[in-house]
C-alpha cells in the first residue's frame, strides 16, 4: 500500500515536472524566434530608410496583387526593393548584388508623398507620383509559425522616410 501511493505521488512530481519542462521550452522556442523575427525586421528597415534618405529621387514604383517594387536613385547607383508576395520574400539588388532581406512577408505597400504645403493640417502629405515624390512610406507585416504549437510570431513594420538628397 504504501509503495503505491508513493509511486502514485512521485508520478504526479514526474508528470508536473515534465509539464514545466515542455512550457519552457516552448516559451524560450517563441521568444528565440520572435527576437529573430524582430532583429531581421529591424535591419531591413535600417537598410531601406537609409537607402531612401541617401536617394537623389524616385525612379519607379510598382504595385500590383502580388508584386510591389520601389527604385531608388543614387549616386552609388539604383537600388532596387522588390516584393514577392508568392515567395514572401523582400529583396534588395544593387549593382548585380542581390540579397534577400525578409522571408515571411505576408504584406508590404510602398507609398509616395510630396511635401505638405506651409499651413497644412498636421500629417496631411499629398500623394505623389515617382518624379514628385520627396517622401516614401512603407508598411510591412511579417510572420513566422512557432513549430510545434500553433501560434506563430507577427511584426508589423511602418516608416515615413524623406529623401534628403533631392
Amino acid at each position: 500500500m504504501e509503495l503505491m501511493v508513493g509511486t502514485a505521488l512521485g508520478s504526479l512530481l514526474l508528470i508536473g515536472v515534465g509539464s514545466l519542462y515542455l512550457f519552457s521550452a516552448k516559451s524560450f522556442v517563441s521568444m528565440t524566434n520572435y527576437v529573430d523575427l524582430n532583429s531581421r525586421n529591424r535591419r531591413a528597415s535600417d537598410l531601406l530608410s537609409r537607402d531612401i534618405r541617401s536617394a537623389t529621387a524616385v525612379g519607379s514604383s510598382t504595385r500590383s496583387t502580388t508584386n510591389s517594387q520601389i527604385v531608388l536613385r543614387s549616386k552609388q547607383g539604383d537600388v532596387t526593393y522588390a516584393f514577392d508576395e508568392t515567395a514572401g520574400t523582400l529583396t534588395r539588388s544593387q549593382a548585380a548584388n542581390t540579397e534577400v532581406l525578409l522571408a515571411g512577408l505576408t504584406s508590404l505597400t510602398f507609398s509616395l508623398y510630396q511635401r505638405p504645403a506651409t499651413g497644412a493640417v498636421y500629417e496631411a502629405f499629398p500623394s505623389a507620383t515617382a518624379s514628385t515624390a520627396k517622401l516614401v512610406g512603407f508598411e510591412w507585416t511579417c510572420s513566422r509559425k512557432v513549430y510545434g504549437t500553433e501560434k506563430s510570431s507577427e511584426n508589423v513594420e511602418t516608416a515615413l522616410v524623406e529623401l534628403r538628397n533631392q
